[in-house]
C-alpha cells in the first residue's frame, strides 16, 4: 500500500503537535499489517465502514473511516481521509478516535472552521446509522470470507500520488 511517511521516513504519528500535519511528505510503500479488513465504500458517502477481522475469522467489530467521497479511477478508488473516527463495538456501543487530532489539523490550517463543522456531521450521521443498524451494518459482512480463488492484488510498480497543500484556513 501507499503510505504517507514525513520527507526523512519517518511514521507521521510519531510527530508531536501540528508538525503532524504541515511536515513535509514522502510516500513509502509498505504491507498491511494487521488483521484482514473488509472495506465497504458507499455512493455519495463521506465514510467507509471496516469490519476488522479477528484471529479466527469473525468480523465484530466496526470502524467508521470518516472521508471524502471515493471516486473511482483505474487503480481502484481514491479517498482522503478526514482524521476523525468512529469506533463501534458489537453491542453498538460507539466512541470517537482522534478528536483531539482533528483540532490540530484545524490549527495547522488542513481543515476550515466549516471543515471541521462539516467532519463532525458526518459523524454524528454515522453515528444515527449506527443506532439505526443502517447499512452497511446490518448487511451480514461480519461473516464474509473472500472467495478462495480471488489473488490479492499487488500495487502497480508506478503507483503514487501528487501530494496536494490542503491547508485550507478559515
Amino acid at each position: 500500500m501507499l503510505y504517507q511517511v514525513s520527507a526523512d521516513g519517518q511514521d507521521l504519528r510519531s510527530l508531536s503537535g501540528t508538525d503532524r500535519f504541515t511536515a513535509p511528505r514522502a510516500q513509502a510503500v509498505r504491507n498491511w499489517v494487521g488483521s484482514g479488513i473488509l472495506a465497504v465504500f458507499q455512493p455519495n458517502t463521506m465514510y467507509s465502514v471496516w469490519f476488522f477481522e479477528t484471529k479466527a475469522g469473525i468480523r465484530n467489530s466496526y470502524y467508521v473511516n470518516i472521508e471524502e467521497e471515493f471516486t473511482r479511477s483505474d487503480s481502484g478508488i481514491e479517498t482522503s481521509d478526514l482524521v476523525l473516527d468512529v469506533l463501534v463495538s458489537p453491542d453498538r456501543i460507539y466512541a470517537f478516535k482522534d478528536e483531539d487530532e482533528l483540532e490540530l489539523a484545524h490549527r495547522a490550517g488542513v481543515f476550515s472552521t466549516a471543515k471541521v463543522e462539516q467532519i463532525r456531521q458526518v459523524a454524528q450521521q454515522a453515528v444515527k446509522d449506527v443506532e439505526h443498524w443502517e447499512f452497511p451494518f446490518n448487511a451480514g459482512y461480519e461473516g464474509f470470507q473472500p472467495d478462495p480463488d480471488w489473488t490479492v492484488p499487488t500495487l502497480p510498480a508506478d503507483a503514487n500520488w501528487e501530494f496536494e497543500d490542503v491547508a485550507g484556513g478559515d
